[in-house]
């Protein structure tokens, strides 16, 4: 069974990975933070989350790269949140649905949009 609490943000913009996680620990949420890629690609197996939270652009490893691991490492379908500050094409929304994700943000955004957005995926 997920704990539906646990929440893995990649993101490595320091400011909104801390309100990122303000938020969503005031929401009820426990939130880990993986500032590049392959530190994300590490926290996959690490314990079972509800959510993942992906910036697309990110060292190391961009988001599609660790969405990409993320599907061949686990059985299990682990909802994903895909976050972007660059505008997104059909394209992009097409592949990130072929590789499962859930929902697509755009930076930036408001803390409340985002709480409701989780919400909604993890069915809380």
């Amino acid at each position: 069974m997920i704990d539906r609490l646990n929440i893995l943000l990649a993101e490595d913009d320091q400011q909104i990975a801390r309100l990122v996680q303000f938020k969503l620990d005031r929401e009820g949420f426990n939130v880990v933070i993986a500032e590049d890629g392959k530190e994300a690609i590490d926290y996959l197996l690490a314990r079972k989350w509800a959510l993942i939270i992906l910036d697309v652009m990110m060292p190391v490893h961009d988001g599609w790269y660790v969405l990409k691991k993320l599907r061949q490492f686990t059985e299990i379908h682990i909802p994903v949140l895909m976050l972007t500050a660059k505008s997104y094409h059909s394209k992009d929304i097409a592949n990130a649905a072929e590789l499962g994700a859930s929902q697509f943000l755009r930076k930036p955004f408001d803390p409340n949009e985002l709480a409701a957005q989780v919400k909604r995926i993890v069915g809380v």
